[in-house]
């Protein structure tokens, strides 16, 4: 059995890296055609996430119940969760909906369907990347300036986004044949907002809900963008935490791969 599942993602992987550079121009075409048909077409990419975090700063900043955080002004310690926790929930809510979203190439002869799921959040990821420079431009400007750690921030980026591909095989193959998984999604990401430290802090929490909070696989990436650019923690002080986020990941290929790749041939008669 693990070494049957063993093959079947070893062939998995092949197909996508035999596919990469038709993922790369797929992943283009799709970031350019979310915004081509707007006049100002591109810069919107830009203009969405500046206009919602600048929006966020400023009301947090000038709210005088709200205090600062371990020293961050709350403000900074809010931006910095909620930019880690949005790149996961619009990567999980487009990539579930990515077959479905891409059927007239699931009847194309000789295309990877594996690969679809990969574009849609390749394309969520270059938008991340802009929201992150605007967060950055404000860390500046609040006196929080560059430093080493700052470029751990993309081994939590790569984890989030590894962790995405996984579940989005699950969910994007289970879904053209049970479409109530979407609404199953959009609350569940609902529950997992207010069950990672985004507002909050973990350290306030009785040590048993801290427990419970700490299965949740959002935590380590939320809390290692705030590490990395505000706290200044290596990532290789949460050895507990990484090998179970980790080993969460690892579950998670094996169900997605798996269950891709039994359903895989029915896509065509159900979209």
């Amino acid at each position: 059995m693990i070494q049957r599942i063993f093959y079947e993602a070893q062939d998995f992987f092949k197909q996508i890296y035999y596919n990469r550079r038709l993922i790369f121009e797929l992943t283009r075409r799709e970031f350019r055609t979310n915004y081509t048909e707007n006049i100002f077409g591109l810069l919107w990419a830009f203009l969405e996430p500046l206009a919602m975090m600048t929006i966020l700063w400023l009301v947090f900043s000038f709210l005088r119940t709200v205090r600062a955080t371990d020293g961050i002004p709350f403000a900074i310690y809010l931006l910095s969760g909620i930019m880690a926790y949005d790149f996961f929930n619009k990567g999980i809510n487009k990539g579930s909906r990515s077959v479905k979203a891409y059927s007239f190439l699931v009847k194309t002869v000789n295309f990877r369907i594996a690969t679809i799921p990969i574009i849609i959040i390749s394309a969520e990821l270059i938008i991340h990347l802009i929201v992150m420079l605007v967060l950055i431009t404000i860390l500046i400007f609040n006196g929080i300036y560059p430093s080493f750690y700052w470029f751990q921030v993309f081994y939590y980026m790569a984890a989030q986004y590894i962790l995405l591909i996984g579940v989005c095989w699950l969910t994007a193959s289970i879904l053209p044949f049970f479409p109530d998984l979407s609404y199953i999604i959009t609350i569940t990401m609902r529950v997992l907002f207010f069950m990672t430290p985004i507002f909050w802090q973990i350290d306030l929490l009785p040590e048993k809900v801290q427990t419970l909070v700490s299965f949740n696989p959002l935590l380590y990436t939320v809390s290692g963008y705030r590490d990395s650019f505000l706290y200044h923690v290596p990532f290789w002080e949460h050895g507990s935490q990484t090998l179970y986020f980790w080993g969460f990941t690892l579950v998670v290929y094996i169900l997605g791969i798996t269950i891709f790749r039994r359903l895989r041939p029915h896509f065509a008669d159900v979209i």
